[in-house]
């Protein structure tokens, strides 16, 4: 039985489950990305009299930090749940092109909280970390333009 036979909970389940290895860096870095995102809306400041964060306190605060996050983390997880269970539909056609996006989303905040870091003269670990959050995205960007070029390419194969 096709999963699209099957009710939506196990639909959702299975599409999940089926694309989840190969889509695995994009699911951990959107997660990361909101759990990021609710610490910054935790009554504790995180950016308050730290140096390592002035220059992003400085563009927009903390709160909106923090739900520019998580609203681009829900934007992404929402993607890989439709590239994942309903690829065969209309709009499922798109879903790597919205990857791609989330991807280019997120690698903007990468690289936001890489450049304030790198710019402040903290000493802070971040330098070790988010650098590589921001290659892993960039990969994913290039993975996922890729699934949407063979996307396009299948379906202008299949008009007449």
């Amino acid at each position: 039985m096709p999963h699209r036979d099957k009710p939506l909970p196990v639909r959702l389940y299975l599409g999940i489950h089926d694309h989840f290895p190969a889509r695995r860096s994009e699911w951990v870095l959107a997660g990361i990305l909101i759990a990021w995102g609710w610490i910054l809306l935790k009554p504790a400041e995180a950016f308050a009299g730290n140096p390592a964060w002035s220059q992003m306190a400085a563009m927009m605060s903390e709160d909106a930090w923090g739900r520019l996050a998580i609203a681009i983390g829900a934007f992404r997880f929402i993607a890989l749940i439709i590239n994942g269970t309903f690829a065969r539909t209309w709009y499922g056609r798109w879903s790597p092109h919205v990857r791609a996006l989330a991807s280019f989303l997120t690698c903007f905040l990468w690289f936001q909280i890489s450049f304030g870091l790198w710019n402040s003269d903290a000493a802070t670990t971040g330098l070790a970390v988010y650098p590589g959050l921001l290659v892993l995205d960039a990969m994913n960007i290039v993975a996922a333009t890729r699934d949407a070029g063979s996307m396009d390419k299948a379906v202008s194969d299949d008009r007449p």
